[in-house]
C-alpha cells in the first residue's frame, strides 16, 4: 500500500510532453506509479481540476545562509520551489578556508544575510550535510569561484601563478567529487573580478571532467556582447557547457544578443540561460564601485573609504563606468532594498534620486556615503527598460530556464523573492500565452534537472524523487509587487518534498524533509 495516491490530476510531467490525466502514487520519498492506480493509499488526495507536476528547481538563488536561519523557507517554498541552487555568482561558503569565512560574510551580507549559523564548510560535502533534514526544501551547491580563488590568492588583484592555478584546480576537483553541480563565477564581484579569462578556462576544464557547466554572472563591465563572447570562449576552450545567469537583468542592450548564444553552437558550445522576467534587477549597492576598490576585501575597502582621496577616486571610477558601459542602470532608477542600521532603515523602499534631492547631495556621493555608513551592507533594486515583448522572446528561446535570483534580506526586497514562479504561470502562460504550460513547466523542472545532473528530479515518473507540486492553473498567481514585495502567491495547494507534504491546503506543515543534493546521485 503506497503512502499517498494523488487521484485524477492533470499531470504535466516536466519533459514538455502533452499533459495527461492520471493518478500518481508516492511511497516513502519516491514516486512509485503514474497512470491508473487501483491500489488504495494510506492517504488519498483528489486533484481533479489541478495540475500535478514536478517540484520547481530554482537555478539561481542567494539562500545560502538564510535557509539555515529560517528553515521553513516560505518565500521560496510557497512558489512551488522544492530545490534551491546556492553558491551562485561565485559567492558561497564552501569550500571556504576558515580564514576567509568572515570576509565572505561581511562582503555578501546584504545579499545572503549574516545569521548566526555555522557548520563544517571547508568542504562541499560538509556544507551539503548541514542541510539534511534541517530545511524545508532541497539544496544543490555550485563551486563558487570566489571561494576557490580566495583560498589560494586571498583578495589580491593579480594574475595567478601556474602553481596557484594548479592548487585552485585541485580545490575545484575535490568540490566536484563532493557533489557540486557546476562551477559558478561572478565577474562583477571581487575576488572573481580579478580573474583572467585563462584562469576561468583552467577551472572550467575541471568542470568538463564531470560534464558540469560553467555558470556565470558575466563580466558586464565589458559590455554585453563582449561579455557573452568571453563566456562562450571559456566554454569552447574548456570543453564544457555554459549557463548564463540572470541573462537579461542589466539595463540595456541584451535582447538582440540571443544571436550570440545561437552562434555558440557553431563552435561546439552548448549554452543555456535563466531569467526571472521582471524589469528590474537587484544586487549590492557597491556593485557600482570599480573592481579595484574591493582589493583586499570589505575590511580593506572600508578602511580606505575613510580617506577623502580614495573616496574621490571611487567617485571618478563610478562616473567613468557609467559613461563607458552599456550594462549600468540609471542611478535615478535605483531603489534601496536593505539598509540595516536604525538610522537609515527608513530609506528602504525609497529611490536614490529622491533621497539625494532631499539631502542635497549628488546620487553617486550618496552611494559612497551609504556604503561607508552601513559597512558595505546595503542592497538595492535596479529598474530597467525591459518589456513583456522582450521577455517573450527570451522565454521562447530553447535554452531558457526559470530562476528567482532571490535576495531574502531587508524590508523592501525585489518581489522576485516571493513571486517569480507563479508570475511565470499567471502572466506568461495564462495571460500572454508566451509558451504552453508544458513548455514552461519543463523550463522550471526537467530542463534544469538534466542540465545540472540531478538525475532523479524534475520529472513525474516511477522511481524518481517525490518532489511534487499541485496547483490550480486557472487561479495560480503572484501577489508580490515592488511596493508590497513580501506577499505569498495563491493557487498552489499542495507541495511534497521527498514524499513529505510541506504545504497542505495552502499552509506550511512545519516538516523539514529537505536534503543536500549531489550531482549524479540517486537519493535514498
Amino acid at each position: 500500500m503506497p503512502d499517498l495516491v494523488i487521484r485524477n490530476g492533470t499531470v504535466v510531467d516536466g519533459t514538455g510532453a502533452p499533459r495527461f490525466r492520471a493518478d500518481v502514487a508516492v511511497d516513502g520519498a519516491r514516486i512509485v506509479a503514474v497512470g491508473r492506480v487501483d491500489e488504495r493509499g494510506r492517504r488519498e488526495l483528489d486533484a481533479t481540476g489541478r495540475v500535478v507536476c514536478p517540484g520547481f528547481l530554482d537555478v539561481h538563488t542567494h539562500s545560502d545562509l538564510m535557509i539555515l536561519a529560517e528553515p521553513a523557507h516560505e518565500a521560496k517554498l510557497r512558489q512551488g520551489i522544492t530545490t534551491d541552487f546556492v553558491g551562485l555568482d561565485g559567492i558561497g561558503y564552501a569550500p571556504l578556508a576558515p580564514t576567509q569565512q568572515r570576509r565572505f560574510r561581511d562582503y555578501f551580507a546584504a545579499l545572503n544575510g549574516d545569521p548566526p549559523v555555522d557548520g563544517p564548510w571547508s568542504t562541499v560535502a560538509g556544507y551539503l550535510a548541514t542541510y539534511d533534514r534541517r530545511v524545508a526544501i532541497n539544496v544543490a551547491h555550485h563551486v563558487p569561484h570566489g571561494c576557490v580563488r580566495a583560498a589560494v590568492l586571498g583578495w589580491e588583484d593579480r594574475q595567478a601563478t601556474p602553481e596557484e592555478l594548479q592548487r585552485m584546480q585541485e580545490i575545484t576537483h575535490a568540490a566536484f567529487v563532493d557533489g557540486a553541480v557546476a562551477l559558478s563565477t561572478g565577474l562583477d564581484y571581487a575576488p572573481c573580478a580579478f580573474a583572467t579569462t585563462d584562469e576561468l578556462v583552467a577551472l572550467s576544464a575541471v568542470a568538463a571532467r564531470f560534464t558540469a557547466p560553467y555558470v556565470t554572472h558575466m563580466r558586464y563591465k565589458l559590455g554585453m556582447r563582449a561579455a557573452i563572447r568571453e563566456t562562450i570562449e571559456i566554454g569552447r576552450r574548456a570543453g564544457c557547457p555554459v549557463h548564463i545567469s540572470h541573462f537579461y537583468s542589466t539595463a540595456r542592450g541584451w535582447w538582440p544578443l540571443l544571436d550570440e548564444i545561437d552562434r555558440a553552437a557553431r563552435v561546439g558550445v552548448s549554452v543555456t540561460h535563466d531569467s526571472y522576467a521582471y524589469s528590474a534587477g537587484a544586487s549590492l549597492l557597491h556593485f557600482f564601485f570599480p573592481d579595484w576598490a574591493m582589493a583586499g576585501g570589505t575590511p580593506e575597502m572600508l578602511r580606505r573609504l575613510e580617506d577623502a582621496g580614495f573616496r574621490q577616486r571611487v567617485y571618478d571610477g563610478m562616473t567613468a563606468r557609467s559613461e563607458g558601459a552599456d550594462a549600468k542602470p540609471d542611478l535615478a532608477r535605483v531603489q534601496l532594498a536593505y539598509v540595516p542600521s536604525e538610522a537609515n532603515r527608513a530609506l528602504e523602499g525609497q529611490r536614490l534620486d529622491a533621497i539625494a534631492r532631499a539631502r542635497g547631495v549628488d546620487a553617486q556621493w550618496l552611494i559612497i556615503d551609504l556604503v561607508r555608513a552601513e559597512r558595505a551592507c546595503v542592497a538595492a533594486v535596479f529598474f530597467n527598460d525591459a518589456t513583456d515583448d522582450d521577455f517573450d522572446m527570451l522565454i521562447r528561446h530553447p535554452g531558457h530556464m526559470c530562476s528567482t535570483d532571490a535576495i531574502l534580506t531587508g524590508g523592501a526586497p525585489h518581489p522576485r523573492a516571493y513571486g517569480t514562479y507563479p508570475r511565470y504561470l499567471r502572466h506568461f502562460v495564462r495571460e500572454r500565452e508566451t509558451v504552453p504550460l508544458e513548455a514552461m513547466i519543463r523550463r522550471m523542472t526537467g530542463l534544469p534537472a538534466a542540465r545540472f545532473g540531478l538525475v532523479d528530479r524534475g520529472r513525474i515518473a516511477p522511481g524518481l524523487a517525490a518532489d511534487v507540486v499541485i496547483f490550480d492553473p486557472a487561479t495560480v498567481a503572484d501577489r508580490a509587487t515592488f511596493d508590497r514585495p513580501k506577499q505569498h502567491p495563491i493557487g498552489i495547494d499542495v507541495i511534497l518534498v521527498n514524499g513529505t507534504a510541506v504545504i497542505a491546503d495552502g499552509r506550511h506543515t512545519g516538516d523539514l524533509p529537505g536534503r543536500g543534493l549531489r550531482r549524479g546521485e540517486l537519493a535514498g
